[in-house]
């Protein structure tokens, strides 16, 4: 196997080869490429297979890597591990034979074929980056997070700020409570 490569496969030969015939690749994919809105990340290594099918070329593999995103109640960097399992069909755009362009039946561009036979999974893992991110990524299942008055990070003590201050809408109720044992 040659040394890991990007995420930018010339298919050509593969889709003049029969339906079956296949081709495998290390991957070493940059994900602060893929997503510069991240702090940072560590690049996905992994192992794909390309396969010659009717429609095109299906794409099967396993991806691991590693994102820094902020803690969803303190704000402090969180490193979050991201497994990606891919399995997309690609269609070509030109008949490698004919050198014709060919109408495609797939709504997503990024499972196109380009007219230089170059498939390109750098949007495919880019989505499947995103999804494997948590929604809201905790530093610790205990994080205090941030005081809602002064913004202190509740996870290094308490903060200095004085008892919150109850809303006079709810004065009333509060004096029933006070009367019940709890």
């Amino acid at each position: 196997m040659d040394k890991p490569r990007d995420a930018l496969f010339n298919v050509a030969q593969l889709l003049k080869e029969p339906i079956g015939a296949t081709r495998a690749y290390d991957i070493l994919a940059p994900i602060q490429h893929l997503l510069p809105e991240l702090i940072a990340a560590e690049p996905l290594i992994g192992h794909v297979q390309l396969m010659r099918t009717d429609r095109g070329i299906l794409v099967q593999g396993e991806l691991a890597g590693h994102v820094v995103v902020p803690c969803s109640r303190c704000l402090a960097d969180v490193r979050v591990p991201v497994i990606l399992h891919i399995e997309e069909q690609f269609q070509p755009t030109v008949d490698v034979v004919r050198g014709v362009f060919l109408e495609v039946d797939e709504e997503d561009e990024a499972l196109l074929i380009d007219e230089h036979h170059i498939l390109d999974l750098h949007e495919v893992l880019r989505q499947e980056v995103l999804l494997e991110i948590p929604m809201q990524p905790l530093c610790r299942p205990d994080c205090a997070g941030l005081c809602p008055s002064c913004g202190e990070d509740l996870n290094l003590g308490a903060c200095q700020c004085a008892t919150a201050e109850v809303d006079p809408r709810w004065a009333d109720l509060g004096a029933l409570l006070a009367d019940v044992d709890v």
